[in-house]
Formats: structure tokens, C-alpha cells, sequence
């Protein structure tokens, strides 16, 4: 890994898996993609189903969730060799 990568890396290791996982997963894939399906709810259908809002962001936040996890865990393997070495 290069070494801007490392820095950024050590960066956002510093917050937290859990903060983490919100502030790179859960917010931009739960939140970002409900608005924009909503977005294109609209413009398809000319009218938005608040129905499909929580359901929505339900699906999206799993998503997130499960992209931030595996990216938390891929850095993890890339930064360790950096870690551990003397």
C-alpha cells in the first residue's frame, strides 16, 4: 500500500469499526441511495409511494453495512503487514 493510502487508512482506523462502518456504509449507501431511488421514483412516475421510504432505507442500510464491513476487513488485511512491521 502506498503511503498515502497507509495515512488515510491509519486515519480512519482511529474512529472506530463502528463509527466506521456508519460514517462510510450505513450513512451514504442507507441514505444516499434511498434518495436516489426516490429521485427516480419520481421522475418515472411522476409521484413518490411514501411506502417504499422505510423499506427503503431498510435494504439500503443492510447494503451499507455489509460494503463497509468487507472494506473495514480488506484494509485490515493490507494495513497489517505495516503494523507488524518493525
Amino acid at each position: 500500500m502506498s503511503d498515502p493510502r497507509k495515512e488515510l487508512w491509519h486515519k480512519r482506523k482511529q474512529l472506530g469499526r463502528s463509527k466506521y462502518l456508519i460514517l462510510f456504509g450505513l450513512l451514504p449507501w442507507g441514505i444516499g441511495l434511498t434518495i436516489v431511488t426516490s429521485v427516480i421514483e419520481i421522475i418515472s412516475f411522476r409521484e413518490l409511494n411514501p411506502v417504499w421510504i422505510p423499506i427503503r432505507l431498510l435494504v439500503f442500510f443492510f447494503i451499507g453495512f455489509f460494503v463497509a464491513n468487507a472494506r473495514w476487513h480488506a484494509m485490515e488485511t493490507r494495513y497489517e503487514p505495516y503494523v507488524r512491521r518493525p
